[in-house]
């Protein structure tokens, strides 16, 4: 099945999708309702699908909606976003393209 319809089959609307997390092999959708879908593609194929929306991947195992962001924390000098109430890890090699995104450096 073409990837566009995996993902328009478990996710009507893109922008539905708080965050897209990898767990133990498999893709997890958290939507903005609070349920979570498991999607069969590779985090590169979601990032693919979701280019041009307000999408980031914040690590190798999360991409995250930037609209829905709800804090960013420092925890023994690692960059976290909460979002729906859950701690996600920013990479180092991220750190910086994404404070830039929202606006929190030049």
């Amino acid at each position: 099945m073409e990837e566009h319809a995996l993902l328009s089959q478990k996710v009507s609307h893109k922008e539905d999708i708080d965050y897209v997390f990898l767990f133990h092999g498999y893709t997890i959708v958290v939507l903005k309702n609070g349920t979570n879908e498991v999607i069969d593609l590779p985090m590169t194929a979601i990032e693919r699908l979701l280019r041009g929306q307000p999408f980031f991947r914040i690590h190798r195992s999360y991409l995250v909606n930037l609209d829905r962001v709800s804090e960013l924390s420092l925890k023994k000098n690692k960059l976290m976003i909460r979002m729906r109430g859950q701690e996600l890890p920013v990479s180092r090699r991220k750190k910086r393209e994404l404070l830039a995104l929202l606006g929190a450096v030049n």
